[in-house]
């Protein structure tokens, strides 16, 4: 790829994590996003500022992004996106990832690409098909790639070593009646 056309590319990562340690699957999502060319962004986990590769880390905090729910993380991503204009929003295709990245793809009008195992150019990549038993190369036009990346394709990048600037960006507004946080044996 031509070195003008990689500084046109940005990367979004959602990172996935349990409330005190970034899950494995996303430093492996962040190792394809390097793949892509261009800068890559975390969204949500202040830890990975000092993970290699990552040029900056989007910190949100709201009530209503406890749990990960896919419905309150989607408008958070449609407003990141809105406001940073990148190129691929990627994550880990873990069970989160498959939940949350089809959404945001609806949202934005484009097709997912699902359990990437290998990244040929920023727009076209490699996923297994019929249980893995056949490759299928597929090249995207969407103007934004919403992808998933399988853990296992990328070698996970280090937690050390990076430098990443942090900023806050703001929940949009959900309305607390919408959530609920749920612990032990409390009713919903």
């Amino acid at each position: 790829m031509k070195a003008a056309g990689r500084r046109l590319q940005s990367t979004l990562v959602v990172a996935e994590h349990d409330n005190k340690t970034v899950t494995p699957i996303t430093l492996n999502a962040i190792s394809a996003s390097k793949k892509l060319g261009g800068d890559v962004t975390c969204l949500v986990v202040a830890e990975l500022s000092k993970t290699s590769g990552v040029s900056k880390i989007l910190v949100a905090d709201s009530e209503a992004l406890v749990g990960f729910m896919p419905e309150y993380l989607t408008p958070l991503i449609l407003a990141t996106q809105d406001q940073f204009k990148f190129t691929h929003i990627v994550a880990g295709a873990s069970a989160q990832g498959k939940s949350l990245l089809p959404r945001v793809a609806a949202k934005l009008d484009v097709s997912p690409i699902s359990d990437i195992i290998e990244i040929k150019a920023p727009d076209t990549f490699v996923r297994s098909i019929y249980a893995g038993n056949a490759l299928l190369t597929l090249k995207s036009k969407d103007p934004i790639k919403v992808i998933t990346v399988r853990g296992t394709s990328f070698e996970a990048v280090s937690l050390d070593g990076g430098n990443a600037a942090s900023d806050e960006v703001a929940m949009p507004d959900v309305p607390a009646d919408r959530y609920q946080r749920r612990s032990g044996d409390e009713e919903w």
